[in-house]
């Protein structure tokens, strides 16, 4: 009766290399940090460069204390679901102003195309909303996500990196809840929508 043939591996072939776990990690996070060395050092052609302002340094989400609605605190991985968004601080009230930038921001996420579903709308209540603004959130807004918070948290930690809270704009958050980019009130949404573009293009995440 036959034996069966043992084949004796080569010793090499028996260990495994150390530094391939590492190699790994390097292929995948590289390309990310060169995008983002791209677009925040500014090497990129004239034409490509930022509308919106940059916020040096950039801000953790996790410093502006975002709540629930049960006012349970928020986890960064809570906030931001691994996606892009668009953040706007909102009060009591909706005037036009308010809902004129709900409006763009609902718009820039259809815009975006097949980016679509990276990206989403954060509402970050100040103030409990008043009904009518609750209604017009879901009659026109519907799929807008929501948190709390105060005030004097969001603009001290907008002072420490130099920044003065201002009403009426809208900020960027990446999906590691890295607070980066801002746009004024009177800054054409079409500014918003170029810069979106730009990292949707050079980011590998979310």
């Amino acid at each position: 009766m036959n034996k069966p043939i043992s084949v004796e591996q080569p010793e090499q072939s028996k260990k495994r290399n150390p530094y391939t776990p590492w190699f790994v990690v390097i292929a995948f996070v590289a390309p990310v940090v060169a995008a983002y060395a791209l677009f925040f050092l500014g090497i990129t052609p004239p034409a490509f460069s930022n509308k919106g302002e940059l916020l040096n340094p950039i801000i953790d989400v996790e410093s502006f204390a975002l709540t629930d609605d049960d006012n349970q605190s928020m986890s960064r991985d809570e906030i931001t679901n691994h996606k892009w968004h668009m953040v706007y601080f909102a009060g009591a009230s909706c005037d036009d102003a308010c809902n004129q930038i709900l409006y763009n921001m609902r718009q820039i996420n259809i815009a975006v195309g097949k980016n679509a579903n990276r990206l989403r709308r954060l509402l970050v209540h100040l103030e409990k909303p008043g009904q009518e603004f609750q209604a017009l959130i879901a009659k026109e807004y519907p799929d807008a996500e929501h948190a709390n918070a105060n005030a004097a948290t969001i603009a001290a930690a907008l002072q420490e990196v130099g920044a003065e809270f201002r009403s009426n704009e809208v900020y960027i958050m990446d999906p590691l809840g890295n607070i980066m980019l801002r746009f004024t009130q009177d800054q054409p949404y079409k500014d918003l929508l170029h810069d979106l573009n730009k990292l949707f293009k050079v980011s590998q995440i979310g």
